[in-house]
């Protein structure tokens, strides 16, 4: 049976918007401003596929995805001025690995570098990519402190053939006398009329899924690798219990968004190293709540109830509904098992993981007070070293992905930040 897809192109862009809106939505607002007058650039020119203007645009709505994580989202104004370098890295180390967007993310790293200072070495696309984001970004920040149009072509040319090549300022400013794109920029911006035509193919649509579940790295590293472990250990219980490849399909799903909301808990809560009070509590639990917010039923509804009701129990003691047994599904009572299995084996800021035998006496307990459910308990048992083989070998491949791009962010971030520095230093003399 062949799997339905997830999401679509009609749908991703407000899941990835809702996603990170919890994070901060004045990046996600001058995200989607930029991409805009990108797309003006972009129609005025007429020299890239509809699929290359699609993932250009795109990028350009994520292209300060970095800031989320290098805490930079206080200083978004200052971007063009000072701490270019690690926000951008990250940004572009985040998209090349985890996104779609891997032949454009480079883009993403030069989006500050003027245009005098952009490596020679340079792809003429990814050159003329940055260029429009830089440009882009350049006149949303600068409206925003100074609504004067008139002010902002003054600027822009004195700053032509440095800061900005003098091609790029003529398709902006074509592309503003044909759309009116500043006089439309304080509109508000949905993703479907900045690009109308969007059209992403199923694997595009699942990567960026996936994509948001890593991106709760911007929260937490250790929930995202709990969400990977939780998303296989629920897939490898759900075979050994014989289950449908249509039931698997969706605890897949299910476990994979099980924790999305957390993006919006407070990283001091995350990783607090302790006992939570009840207060922390009561704002951790509220995870489920924003996962319900952030899929916003574009996610079909078996999978999102799955998602929604990891923390039942059977016998009504869960949250957040209180829901008891016979409301419950199978596959809804295999990923909250799953769920408890991986938090108790993987490791926290507040605890080293615990044994096989500790974790096995911990959900038995549970089963037997009647809390989750004994059948998948006893799967789990019977063949629990067979499926932390499986949960290891599946796991291993996107894990090394994922401990990867910190290692490459750290390596180029010390290839760029000092002789990047000066080069930005020398270009802002020069504008």
């Amino acid at each position: 049976m062949e799997a339905k897809a997830v999401v679509n192109s009609n749908n991703i862009s407000g899941l990835i918007e809702r996603t990170l809106n919890y994070v901060d939505p004045r990046l996600v607002d001058h995200g989607k401003r930029v991409a805009s007058l990108v797309y003006g650039m972009l129609a005025v020119q007429k020299k890239y596929s509809a699929k290359d203007i699609q993932d250009i645009c795109i990028l350009a709505m994520l292209h300060d995805i970095g800031a989320y994580k290098t805490e930079e989202i206080n200083r978004m104004a200052q971007f063009e001025s000072e701490d270019i370098w690690e926000h951008s890295i990250y940004g572009y180390v985040f998209l090349d690995n985890l996104s779609p967007l891997k032949n454009w993310a480079r883009a993403v790293m030069f989006h500050h570098v003027a245009a005098v200072h952009l490596p020679d070495t340079l792809e003429d696309r990814i050159r003329e990519a940055a260029q429009m984001i830089s440009l882009a970004d350049r006149v949303d920040i600068y409206l925003q402190e100074h609504p004067d149009s008139h002010n902002l072509f003054g600027y822009l040319d004195r700053v032509r053939g440095s800061k900005f090549d003098g091609s790029i300022l003529d398709l902006f400013y074509e592309a503003d006398n044909q759309f009116s794109m500043l006089a439309c920029l304080d509109e508000e911006k949905d993703f479907h009329k900045i690009l109308p035509d969007v059209r992403l193919s199923e694997q595009e649509c699942e990567d960026y899924l996936r994509m948001m579940i890593y991106a709760i790295d911007f929260r937490s590293q250790h929930t995202v690798t709990h969400t990977i472990t939780t998303t296989r250990i629920s897939c490898c219980a759900a075979r050994h219990m014989g289950l449908s490849e249509e039931q698997i399909h969706n605890i897949f799903y299910g476990a994979l968004l099980h924790d999305l909301g957390k993006i919006g808990i407070p990283v001091e809560i995350l990783e607090y190293p302790g006992r939570l009070s009840n207060q922390a509590m009561a704002i951790m639990r509220t995870h489920v709540d924003r996962t319900e917010e952030i899929l916003g039923g574009t996610i079909e509804e078996g999978i999102t109830r799955i998602a929604l009701r990891h923390h039942e129990k059977l016998d009504g003691s869960g949250y957040p509904r209180g829901l008891c047994g016979e409301k419950l599904t199978i596959e809804e009572r295999i990923v909250a098992v799953s769920d408890i299995v991986s938090a108790l084996l993987g490791t926290r800021s507040y605890k080293e993981a615990f044994s096989k035998n500790r974790t096995l006496s911990i959900i038995e307990e549970q089963a037997r007070e009647g809390k989750i459910d004994k059948s998948v308990v006893e799967v789990l048992r019977e063949n629990f070293d067979v499926v932390l083989e499986e949960v290891e070998e599946s796991c291993r491949p996107i894990l090394d992905t994922y401990y990867g791009l910190r290692k490459e962010y750290q390596y180029l971030l010390g290839k760029y930040l000092y002789d990047g520095a000066k080069t930005a230093d020398k270009g802002r003399k020069e504008s």
